[in-house]
């Protein structure tokens, strides 16, 4: 058994530590991460892309740092995300709240989207992530169609808070699980004779 002014220095050690772990996270919040989706189609031809609100950007035109964005977005299947600061200048990074606005507004501006016009010869470029998009035009083969069709490449990019699953939450959610059981512990130390 343990004797009763260590049970007590234990228990009050472990309740100030439990407040620790609920006030220093407040002190620090999760940075939102920069988004670049590649998930997304094209509407169609160049004119109907610019119909719809959509920058179109000449991949050699993008700076270093935009084209190695698009290139590891397309590596890993769509999306990639980083801390905010390493964002490229060729790119908006809009929030949850703008582009709301923008779809409140009817705005015919979509911010954060871009659509990348492909090199003729992307050899050196990982492969698309763009479906075929609407009909033949009047003459053009399925290949022809196809080929326009991966032309063209639809990203959106944007800020938002880290997914649950990610280091940073889980490590909030640690020190809050960790800041209950040992508040608990300490609580049941101090009031136990």
């Amino acid at each position: 058994m343990i004797p009763t002014t260590r049970r007590n220095r234990v228990g009050a050690a472990l309740v100030l530590l439990a407040v620790v772990l609920f006030v220093v996270p407040a002190f620090f919040p999760v940075q939102p991460t920069l988004v670049h989706d590649t998930r997304d189609t094209v509407p169609g031809d160049p004119e109907m892309i610019r119909e719809e609100g959509y920058g179109i950007v000449a991949y050699e035109n993008l700076s270093e740092r935009g084209q190695e964005l698009y290139e590891r977005t397309l590596e890993n299947g769509g999306e990639y995300r980083i801390s905010q600061g390493e964002g490229a200048p060729d790119f908006a990074y809009p929030t949850d709240a703008e582009r709301r606005a923008a779809f409140r507004n009817d705005s015919s501006e979509r911010p954060g989207g871009i659509v990348i016009e492909r090199p003729e010869d992307d050899a050196g470029l990982p492969p698309a992530g763009e479906r075929a998009f609407g009909p033949p035009r009047e003459g053009e083969t399925e290949e022809e169609r196809r080929e326009r069709a991966l032309r063209y490449d639809a990203m959106q990019t944007r800020m938002e808070q880290p997914p649950l699953g990610s280091p940073p939450q889980l490590l909030r959610l640690a020190a809050a699980l960790f800041a209950v059981i040992s508040l608990g512990v300490g609580g049941y130390l101090l009031s136990s004779k």
